[in-house]
């Protein structure tokens, strides 16, 4: 299963506050606004997306290829970057670099390669039965055919959406990164659909790329607990961050 989008059940006291208080501006245009300049400054700071800070987009524009791209997506379910690439290697390394030989990999040996990742067993159990299906989720992916990857248990939104979004369809995946920092800034809140119809609607042009930037916020400075505030580039722009800097 997809990581949850859900908060952590514990924070400090200033992380408390900022949630409580974090609430979506009313005024639609002002929202608008906000979304475009917060995208334009992650983008002077980050400067090009870093291939090593995800391992699906990494796999993407290496293979182009929808079934592998989906199983390196699988394999970063609930589970850092590191692991994730370290996962990958180590398959890479069972099939002697040649990722189409994946499928050809029993049970074990999966599970063995993926057991740096969190739920290994299921991983691999779920990348088994992507590649008993790998023809018609290949023609799905390129049809943008999210219902059929939804079929494969342990297949959820989020890892569609980002398979989806590589191949150039309009989602926008909403990982636990993605979903705290949105909600911080007043962009969007609720549950996964909500959230993600709402950022696509203001990141229309190129979901995928904004995805990521919020992720790298969500990494360097908007973090679960202790956000770098000040610090933050967005930090004259988010509601919450002013919440802070006012009870500090």
């Amino acid at each position: 299963m997809d990581a949850s989008v859900q908060e952590p059940r514990r924070h400090d006291q200033r992380t408390r506050g900022i949630e409580k208080n974090a609430e979506p501006l009313e005024n639609n245009r002002d929202v608008t606004e906000l979304a475009k300049e917060a995208l334009k400054r992650l983008k002077d700071t980050f400067k090009e997306l870093p291939e090593n800070e995800f391992i699906a987009f990494y796999v993407w524009k290496r293979t182009k290829s929808p079934l592998a791209t989906l199983i390196a997506t699988i394999i970063s379910q609930n589970t850092t970057e590191k692991a994730s690439f370290k996962a990958w290697n180590n398959l890479m390394s069972l099939t002697h670099g040649d990722w189409k030989r994946i499928c050809d990999l029993d049970i074990n040996e999966l599970m063995s390669a993926l057991r740096v990742t969190g739920l290994y067993k299921q991983k691999a159990e779920t990348i088994k039965s992507v590649c008993e299906k790998s023809e018609e989720l290949e023609k799905a992916i390129l049809k943008g055919d999210r219902n059929k990857l939804l079929e494969i248990s342990g297949i959820g939104p989020k890892t569609a959406d980002v398979v989806l979004a590589l191949f150039n369809h309009k989602r926008f995946p909403v990982d636990t990164h993605v979903f705290r920092v949105s909600k911080r800034l007043g962009l969007a809140k609720g549950s996964y659909e909500a959230v993600s119809s709402e950022l696509l609607k203001l990141f229309p042009e190129n979901p995928l790329q904004a995805h990521m930037y919020l992720i790298l916020l969500g990494r360097k400075f908007c973090k679960k607990q202790r956000p770098l505030c000040e610090k933050c580039p967005l930090r004259d722009l988010c509601p919450s961050a002013r919440i802070e800097n006012n009870s500090g």
